[in-house]
């Protein structure tokens, strides 16, 4: 049979190995963690070829003396991101449209009221086959960094309502969500249970590595779930309560990694704070904001706040890395401005990293925007290829050679 494109190629191969297995279409609305399970036995043949994507905001600019390399090591402000760096392509002299406060939407847009932001336009091209078509992920309320065509998408700051998202209703993105005390894991786990006879050693042990991955994260928010099912090998964390920014944002990633490794969704999106600057880093003891002027009389506190910011993205890096998601996975990582004592909008701290990048290396963007870095990474994902590709949306006539 001749396909019409490599997703089409994909969803009729899930569709075959659903009904080779025996498994009923109201099973498969019920339960996104087997839709999930199923997608990754079709997609594995193509397990080099990048298919999902995370956009990440990370907010403060940098110091591009303390932020570029002009070696293979990194200095003061990007330093976390050393042991990573051999996954890494910075872009040196790339501008950011809109820089300095107030302006979220330009952070994974280019200031369009009325056209889809980067994360959620991917979700709707080459994650049309997903469960989810995407997730927007935040530690702090922004009603518009994520939009689709003229509606705004509010950032999912609750862990819990991310999970519930993700895996009540069967994978429909609606925002509504599990009964506030009943444990998704307990809700998947019955449902597919009696088909562990139809399903293969290799989809069982995806099956006990989700659920307990799933469960560890809700012990993490303190949502009282019971023992978790047999079949997982992870230690579980302390059953304590999420608070700080520090703690929120390594949930929210751990939720990300989950999201993605689990095949719920192609495309993550999220943001270390706001363009504001005004997130209190725990951590470090004060408010984002105060260390951005005045550098030249503490200038410690401001490479301090930008070396934090590149150790939130090192963590994701190792987590997607522990999970096996970077080789057909990019992250893509923009900022809000350049040096943040001028809110200038050269040299902005953007980085790629993960499935098709060659790392260690800084790149020229040349000047261009985050509408030419989204065109080049939307051309990479096959996003104007896919079964929605006519919701594909044009960033820019020209791309960021090199990538």
């Amino acid at each position: 049979m001749k396909h019409t494109d490599c997703f089409d190629k994909e969803r009729r191969s899930f569709l075959r190995l659903i009904g080779q297995a025996g498994i009923s279409a109201s099973l498969i609305k019920a339960s996104s963690v087997l839709v999930g399970v199923m997608l990754a036995r079709t997609s594995e043949a193509q397990s080099a070829v990048p298919n999902k994507h995370c956009l990440v905001f990370s907010g403060g600019g940098c110091h591009p003396t303390r932020w570029f390399p002009s070696g293979s090591t990194l200095p003061i402000q990007s330093a976390p991101l050393q042991t990573q760096f051999s996954r890494i392509a910075m872009l040196r002299n790339a501008s950011m449209s809109g820089a300095g406060h107030g302006v979220m939407f330009h952070r994974f847009n280019n200031g369009s009221w009325s056209q889809d932001s980067f994360d959620v336009n991917l979700g709707r091209t080459i994650g049309a086959n997903f469960p989810v078509r995407y997730l927007n992920l935040g530690i702090t309320a922004e009603p518009n960094l994520s939009r689709e065509l003229n509606s705004g998408k509010p950032t999912i700051t609750s862990p819990r309502a991310a999970l519930d998202i993700l895996f009540a209703g069967g994978g429909t993105n609606t925002g509504g969500g599990t009964p506030p005390r009943r444990s998704v894991v307990d809700l998947h786990y019955a449902a597919i249970n009696s088909l562990r006879t139809k399903l293969g050693q290799h989809e069982l042990q995806k099956l006990d590595s989700h659920f307990t991955a799933i469960r560890e994260i809700e012990q993490a928010i303190d949502s009282g779930g019971s023992t978790p099912p047999p079949g997982g090998s992870c230690p579980q964390p302390p059953n304590t309560a999420v608070t700080g920014f520090d703690a929120t944002v390594k949930l929210h990633t751990e939720i990300a990694a989950l999201a993605l490794s689990c095949n719920l969704t192609a495309s993550v999106s999220i943001a270390f704070g706001s363009d504001s600057h005004n997130h209190f880093l725990d951590v470090l003891g004060r408010e984002s904001h105060q260390s951005h002027h005045n550098q030249g009389n503490r200038p410690d506190a401001y490479h301090e706040d930008i070396a934090y910011m590149a150790g939130l993205t090192r963590n994701l890096l190792e987590r997607f890395d522990a999970r096996g998601l970077l080789p057909t996975t990019i992250v893509t990582q923009v900022s809000d401005m350049g040096d943040a004592d001028s809110h200038g909008n050269s040299n902005v701290p953007m980085l790629v990293a993960g499935g098709g990048i060659t790392g260690g290396r800084v790149v020229d963007a040349g000047g261009r925007t985050q509408s030419e870095l989204y065109q080049t990474i939307g051309l990479k994902l096959r996003a104007d290829q896919s079964p929605n590709g006519a919701a594909y949306r044009n960033w820019s006539s020209t791309t960021i050679a090199g990538l």
